[in-house]
């Protein structure tokens, strides 16, 4: 679905402060300066990176909604970069990207918790982990030093009596994923960047001018192109190829990268794909712990491919415990197996005496696990990020292999694949550039003066749709009417975090579809749970 028009203001919607008029296009309509493939984490910090300068720019998502691959499954970690290998291009982007998170997040006002990061060591085996940890760190330029007991009870009082050391991390921390790219994208639009959701890359192939990037979509948005021909077109409800032409391509791809990169590039690579999972846990005992905690790696599920199995209190309350690693075929497996699950809980339930939570004797809390959740990282088989232009292709750039800790470097990957696009481009600076996105409080975290102000302002505010997570109506209908906005109910749960509590939606998803519903002029039986065929109602109990 294409959403890079100034949406209808008569709506209630906004509008864009000021396109970008392209610069080396020359007012062709049919090209565009760069085309990114991809709109995750990365994709769109490098689309609003580019919304800096006077280009056209398109990103193509084959999703039905924005950070609908890797990104959506990421913890949230804000990683400081004393994990990377020296030498890297993780070691090169995490800690620059890690300092770009908070500043990023304090301009498009997206809450986090900067809380540090603390590894703890149980044995002989963990404190040599812990050192060489702390060697990472010095030679990334990443501040961490090992704390021993006494001064380690006065860093984690409730931390088991059984940790022989940790390595602090003080510039780790944790924000939401989903409300980070989001906000990146929202930014890149307002600036001028354009969208089209639904629009899987099929191939690529060098032109004199560049490339030429053909793209499936649904028929029905394919006809509204402005300066292109789509061909092929099938009956309504199908889809049709459509080809954009581009002097620059950016790979944001995640876990389809290496086929991105293949269309062009004799000097390939591959993904492979590494599903973890993540169990969510109630916000009962959130307040216990006061940094993400993580032992030193060992006998960890899923072979090992993991920085280690973390304790994470996300910016919702929840907390998150996870994640494994477990090669499969498919980039986009999401299917949470019990064996895995089985897996996390058993490695909790035997280090839950030497955490915050359960030094006291309390026993693991099995029954408070209130939904799971996986997804697939990409990695290469490089074992690095596969970021720049092959020799063999000038003008096309990746930012492929990108796993964790990707979410944290994709602002400081964003400048620098954007880096060499203005280099070759050469485009002149959008004066017109705003690096802030206005966004409201959560109703949750206002205070009572706040919410009566919110109230008088809208109505709509006094409505608490999901009671779990204090979600008003207010909030679902802008999720919608913002640029880029939710179509489904996953969309609107993951802008809102209605649904994501105790219920996981028992309550509120039937008034969510009611609002979908009246928001897209559609019937409520075509309202889908996460786009494509998932539509949430069969059919009319009557007439009547």
């Amino acid at each position: 679905m294409k959403q890079n028009e100034n949406p209808a203001c008569t709506a209630g919607r906004p509008c864009r402060s000021g396109s970008t008029a392209s610069f080396c296009s020359n007012g062709d309509k049919s090209m565009f300066d760069v085309i990114i493939v991809g709109a995750g984490s990365v994709g769109c910090a490098t689309a609003r990176e580019l919304s800096r300068y006077r280009l056209r720019v398109l990103v193509l998502e084959k999703g039905h909604d924005l950070c609908a691959g890797a990104s959506k499954c990421n913890s949230g970690m804000i990683h400081a970069g004393y994990d990377p290998i020296p030498g890297t291009n993780e070691a090169k982007f995490n800690a620059p990207g890690c300092r770009l998170m908070y500043q990023i997040c304090d301009e498009l006002s997206v809450p986090y918790l900067k809380n540090g990061t603390t590894i703890f060591a149980t044995d002989e085996s963990g404190m040599r982990e812990l050192y060489k940890l702390e060697g990472f760190a010095r030679e990334n330029h990443v501040r961490a030093e090992i704390v021993t007991p006494p001064s380690l009870y006065e860093l984690l009082p409730d931390i088991g009596k059984d940790v022989k050391a940790v390595l602090w991390v003080p510039d780790g921390g944790v924000t939401n994923p989903f409300s980070v790219t989001f906000a990146l994208a929202e930014n890149a639009w307002a600036n001028g960047v354009e969208f089209y959701k639904e629009a899987e890359v099929t191939d690529i192939q060098k032109s004199e001018e560049g490339f030429l990037v053909t793209a499936r979509m649904p028929a029905s948005q394919a006809m509204d192109i402005p300066g292109t021909t789509p061909a092929d077109a099938q009956p309504e409800g199908g889809t049709c190829p459509v080809t954009f032409s581009a002097r620059m391509v950016i790979n944001c791809a995640g876990g389809h990268s290496d086929v991105i990169n293949n269309m062009v590039s004799e000097k390939k690579f591959r993904i492979i794909p590494r599903f973890g999972a993540h169990v969510v846990l109630d916000r009962k005992h959130s307040d216990k712990l006061t940094t993400t905690l993580m032992e030193t790696p060992h006998d960890l599920p899923g072979g090992g491919h993991t920085k280690g199995m973390a304790i994470i209190t996300t910016t919702g309350g929840t907390m998150l415990l996870g994640c494994d690693a477990t090669e499969v075929d498919d980039p986009d497996f999401t299917d949470t197996r019990r064996e895995s699950i089985e897996q996390i809980v058993d490695y909790f339930k035997k280090a839950w005496k030497d955490l915050p939570l359960g030094s006291d004797g309390t026993p693991f809390p099995e029954d408070e696990i209130i939904s799971i959740f996986g997804g697939c990282r990409p990695h290469a088989d490089t074992n690095d990020f596969v970021i720049g232009e092959p020799d063999d292709a000038p003008g096309f750039v990746n930012a492929g292999g990108t796993e964790s800790p990707a979410f944290t470097a994709c602002y400081a990957i964003a400048q620098h694949v954007a880096g060499i696009c203005i280099d070759r481009l050469k485009p002149p600076v959008n004066e017109n550039f705003d690096p802030h996105r206005p966004a409201k409080k959560a109703f949750r975290d206002m205070t009572n003066e706040e919410r009566r102000a919110a109230i008088a302002e809208n109505p709509d505010y006094a409505k608490i749709v999901c009671r779990c997570e204090m979600v008003t109506e207010a909030e679902i209908r802008d999720a919608i009417r913002r640029p880029l906005g939710a179509r489904s109910i996953s969309e609107v749960k993951l802008r809102t975090r209605a649904g994501m509590g105790r219920c996981q939606g028992g309550f509120c998803s039937p008034r969510v579809l009611e609002i979908l519903s009246e928001e897209l002029g559609i019937s409520p039986l075509e309202v889908t749970q996460c786009g494509g065929s998932s539509r949430v109602l069969a059919g009319l109990a009557c007439n009547a």
